[in-house]
């Protein structure tokens, strides 16, 4: 059974953490380009409705007509602002989230790089045991035919 190294198990866990937010920051992705519709297809409703309004104002209209034009317009702006306030929101926490990340990912890549490093000093310190045993043999051997 192979034991872990503690840095294996470090990198293991950055992993996972990095794992984590890489989802976090897909869910909020999503959640950003849904409210982003959401604030399109209230710009649209504005649109559409000062269109109807003007049209209908051409041609003459009742006030209380107007006035319910008016009400609902602005409602749609309320709509916007606030819509326009989650956006931002969500922009926010989708830059601190991919912040997190980039930050998690160096730290995965760090403990990968003093992983490997480790691993070539080991495999490093093995060949010099090795071919000093080598050496060692050889040395014998040589004394041995010499005797």
């Amino acid at each position: 059974m192979s034991h872990k190294s503690v840095l294996e198990v470090l990198k293991d866990r950055a992993t996972v953490q990095r794992d984590n937010v890489a989802k976090q920051l897909a869910t909020l992705q999503h959640e950003r380009q849904q409210a982003s519709e959401q604030q399109q297809l209230l710009h649209h409703y504005q649109h559409d409705y000062q269109q109807l309004l003007r049209h209908e104002s051409e041609g003459g209209i009742y006030s209380y007509r107007r006035d319910n034009y008016y009400a609902f317009l602005q409602t749609v702006e309320h709509a916007l602002t606030a819509q326009s306030a989650a956006v931002e929101v969500l922009d926010q926490q989708q830059q601190h989230l991919l912040d997190d990340w980039q930050q998690s990912r160096q730290k995965v890549n760090a403990l990968q790089v003093l992983i490997e490093r480790r691993n070539q000093r080991n495999s490093l310190c093995q060949a010099r045991a090795q071919q000093k045993s080598s050496d060692e043999f050889a040395n014998r051997r040589f004394q041995g035919k010499e005797s």
